[in-house]
């Protein structure tokens, strides 16, 4: 019983230490805005100018703001973003992933995060076919394309 206590307690900590190590260190501090294009998909396809602005703060960085822009008679500015900021996660020093994303478009509404590859040398994020689930569930999910930069360029590290 004393060794069954011993693994419970262990295993506890390994993975209440594992999670700590997986938090990252954005940089440099301050305001930070990204733009690029991307194409949005969701029954239709759009080619648009992402916008946006954001912070890193304390080494965490959040979107503060995110639009989008142009497109066929101007469709893209009809998708709005609600539930703002979103928080900014990795799990690897190549991919980023901007949390609970909410688009509210035309064609239907997208809920959850966007994961994307992530350049160290020059902040760009790059998404390939990365999808935000539908909302609510069983319709369409929402697929963007494209590179977007963030100026400052920022980078991080993961412990």
């Amino acid at each position: 019983m004393k060794s069954f206590k011993t693994f419970c307690i262990g295993a506890v900590a390994s993975i209440a230490l594992a999670g700590g190590a997986s938090a990252q260190t954005f940089s440099p501090e301050g305001p930070h805005t990204l733009n690029g294009t991307v194409t949005v998909s969701k029954g239709i396809t759009l080619t648009c100018t992402m916008s946006g602005t954001g912070t890193v703060s304390g080494g965490t960085a959040t979107i503060t703001g995110l639009s989008l822009s142009g497109g066929m008679l101007g469709l893209c500015g009809s998708i709005t973003f609600s539930g703002l900021p979103y928080a900014v996660t990795s799990a690897s020093t190549s991919s980023i992933t901007i949390v609970d994303v909410r688009a509210v478009g035309v064609t239907g509404n997208c809920r959850g995060n966007l994961t994307g590859s992530f350049n160290q040398s020059t902040g760009q994020i790059t998404f390939n076919n990365a999808t935000i689930p539908s909302d609510p569930a069983g319709g369409a999910p929402c697929v963007v394309n494209g590179t977007v930069s963030t100026s400052p360029a920022i980078s991080f590290t993961i412990p």
